[in-house]
C-alpha cells in the first residue's frame, strides 16, 4: 500500500513546480514568443500526418515495456497498453515528473503473478535510463549531421554540448548502478543476505532482492537487445513526427537538426517545470530552435512550431488516455485484483 502525500508536502511540490515553470517560461519567452500572434502553417497536410503518427508513437511507447518486464509474468495486452496510455497523461499532468510512479503502481496493483512493485520499477527505470542515453546519443549525432546553423549557433552550442554531456554522465552512472545491482548474487547464495538485512531491514531488503532479480534478464539475455531495438523504433517515430511539424510550420530543417531539437527538448523536460511540462518544454524548444533558426523565423514559424508541438503531445495524450482507461477496465474485469496483494511478488527462482 502506498501512503498518500501529506497536504503540506503536496502544496510545496505544486508551488515549487509553478515557480520553476514561471522561470523557464520567462527564459523561453525572451527568445521565442510562447504563442504566435498569427499561426504559421503553410503545409497543413504535413501537420495532419504528424498528428496521425501520434497513434503508432503512443502504442510503440506503451508496448516496448513488455521486454523489460519479467519474462514469466502473464501481462495481458490490455494491461500493457492501458497502463502505458493512461500513465503518459499522468506524467504530463503531475508536476516534477511525479507521474513516473503511475505506471509501476498500475502494473503492481493488477494482481499479475510475478509482477510486483519491484519488478515494475525495475522495468520502468531501465526503460527511462535507456531513453536518456539514446537521447544524449541523438544530440551528438544530430549535431554532427546538422548543416543549417543560425547566427547564435556558435554562442549556444557549447552550452548545449555541456548539458548533453552532464546528462549522459548522470544517465550512464544510473544505468551502471542498475547493471551492478542486476549482477549481484541471488539471495539464496552466500553471505549477502546476512549483510543486507541488518542494514536495510527485512522488507526493504526483500524489495532490493526482487529488484535485482527483475533487472537480471534485461542485462543478461536477448530481452535487453529487443528493448533496445524497440526503443530505437520509438525514437525514430518521435523524430519523424517532430520533423513533419517543423516542415509543416515552414522550417525546412533536416534530420540532423530535427534530432538535436528532439534531444534538447527531451533533456529539458527532465528539468523541474510545471504541470503538463509547462516551462520545461517551451525552454527546450526555444533553446533548440535558436541553434538553427534566425531571429526573424523564431517569431513566426518558430513560435508556431513550439505551440503546435506542445499541443499535439498534450492533446494526443489526453485523447488516447480514454481508450487506455477502457483497456484497463476490461483487464480488471477479466482478471480481478486480489485485494490482499501487497505489491511484492513471491520470490521465485533467480536465473
Amino acid at each position: 500500500m502506498v501512503e498518500s502525500t501529506p497536504p503540506r508536502r503536496r502544496a510545496l511540490l505544486w508551488a515549487a513546480s509553478c515557480v520553476g515553470a514561471g522561470v523557464l517560461l520567462w527564459l523561453a519567452s525572451r527568445k521565442v514568443p510562447l504563442w504566435p500572434d498569427v499561426l504559421h502553417l503553410p503545409r497543413p497536410g504535413l501537420f495532419a500526418l504528424a498528428a496521425a503518427l501520434h497513434v503508432p508513437y503512443s502504442l510503440m511507447r506503451a508496448v516496448r515495456l513488455r521486454w523489460a518486464l519479467p519474462p514469466g509474468a502473464p501481462v495481458s495486452r490490455d494491461l500493457l497498453l492501458g497502463s502505458g496510455l493512461v500513465s503518459f497523461l499522468v506524467i504530463l499532468l503531475l508536476p516534477l515528473r511525479l507521474g513516473e510512479l503511475s505506471r509501476p503502481l498500475i502494473l503492481a496493483r493488477a494482481g499479475v503473478a510475478g509482477l510486483g512493485l519491484p519488478e515494475a520499477i525495475a522495468a520502468i527505470a531501465s526503460e527511462r535510463l535507456l531513453d536518456g542515453l539514446l537521447v544524449v546519443g541523438m544530440l551528438f549525432l544530430g549535431l554532427g549531421l546538422s548543416t543549417a546553423f543560425s547566427p547564435e549557433f556558435a554562442a549556444l552550442v557549447g552550452s548545449v554540448e555541456r548539458f548533453g554531456l552532464a546528462s549522459g554522465v548522470v544517465f550512464g552512472g544510473l544505468m551502471l548502478g542498475l547493471g551492478l545491482l542486476a549482477f549481484t548474487p541471488p539471495r539464496p547464495h552466500g553471505r549477502l543476505d546476512g549483510l543486507v538485512r541488518p542494514v536495510l531491514g527485512g522488507r526493504l531488503a526483500d524489495f532490493v532482492f526482487h529488484l535485482a532479480a527483475a533487472l537480471r534478464p534485461i542485462f543478461t539475455s536477448a530481452r535487453g537487445l529487443v528493448l533496445l531495438g524497440a526503443s530505437l523504433v520509438y525514437w525514430a517515430i518521435t523524430l519523424l513526427q517532430l520533423w513533419l511539424v517543423l516542415r509543416a510550420c515552414g522550417l525546412d530543417l533536416g534530420a540532423g537538426e530535427a534530432a538535436v531539437i528532439v534531444a534538447v527538448v527531451g533533456l529539458s523536460i527532465q528539468l523541474p517545470g510545471g504541470p503538463a511540462q509547462v516551462g520545461s518544454f517551451q525552454f527546450g524548444a526555444a533553446l533548440a530552435l535558436q541553434l538553427f533558426v534566425g531571429p526573424a523565423e523564431l517569431v513566426g514559424p518558430g513560435a508556431s512550431f513550439g505551440a503546435l508541438m506542445y499541443l499535439l503531445g498534450l492533446l494526443g495524450a489526453l485523447v488516447l488516455a480514454l481508450p487506455g482507461l477502457a483497456l484497463l477496465g476490461r483487464d480488471r474485469r477479466r482478471q480481478p485484483t486480489d485485494p490482499a496483494s501487497t505489491g511484492l511478488s513471491e520470490p521465485g527462482p533467480i536465473a
